[in-house]
């Protein structure tokens, strides 16, 4: 992709791409850094072994630009310790009710 001349292109790009877009050098361009002190984007620099820079829309711009949020599944030690205090809480728990 060539580099986007405005920060419309960019986040057009982005959406394209499905919110990320990978590249080299991208952290350095201009029109990259502006979007991102408006908050439009995240960008996470590339480190000395893939020098490939990533280019992330942000949550609420992911909305705006039509695309669905990120939605986090909960991790299997958070569901085993959720189901751990169920059922804990049904053994010992109190049969009558608080006054």
């Amino acid at each position: 992709m060539q580099s986007p001349q405005t920060i419309e292109e960019l986040l057009r790009a982005v959406a394209a791409k499905g919110g990320k877009l990978d590249g080299l050098g991208f952290a350095d361009d201009e029109i990259v850094k502006q979007a991102r002190s408006q908050g439009l984007v995240d960008v996470d620099a590339g480190n000395a072994w893939t020098m490939v820079d990533t280019v992330r829309l942000t949550p609420t711009q992911r909305l705006v630009m039509g695309l669905p949020p990120i939605v986090q599944k909960p991790s299997v030690l958070a569901l085993t310790l959720h189901a751990v205090a169920t059922a804990f809480a049904k053994i010992f728990g109190s049969r009558r009710p608080l006054p």
